[in-house]
């Protein structure tokens, strides 16, 4: 992730970080940016996240006031968000 940071700065590309974490306690990292055609691109740590059988999606809870893609109402104030 950190590698991937980096090229999306030398590449000047704006991006937004976010770290997300379940009930157990496994924290993903994500970043968001825009492909040269506008299309959301989300590279993420998926590889820490276990394995989930078919049919129990139902059953993972992820924190309800988060979006995926993270909502970017104003960049200027968002913390998290990076060039």
């Amino acid at each position: 992730m950190e590698e991937m940071e980096q090229r999306l700065k030398e590449f000047k590309t704006e991006y937004i970080k976010r770290t997300m974490e379940d009930e157990s306690g496994t924290k993903i990292d994500q970043l968001f940016f825009n492909d040269p055609d506008g299309f959301m691109v989300e590279i993420c740590n998926c590889e820490n996240l276990k394995l989930v059988p078919a049919g129990s999606m139902g059953r993972i809870k992820l924190p309800f006031d988060r979006h995926n893609p993270p909502l970017d109402l104003d960049a200027n104030s968002n913390p998290s968000y990076s060039y």
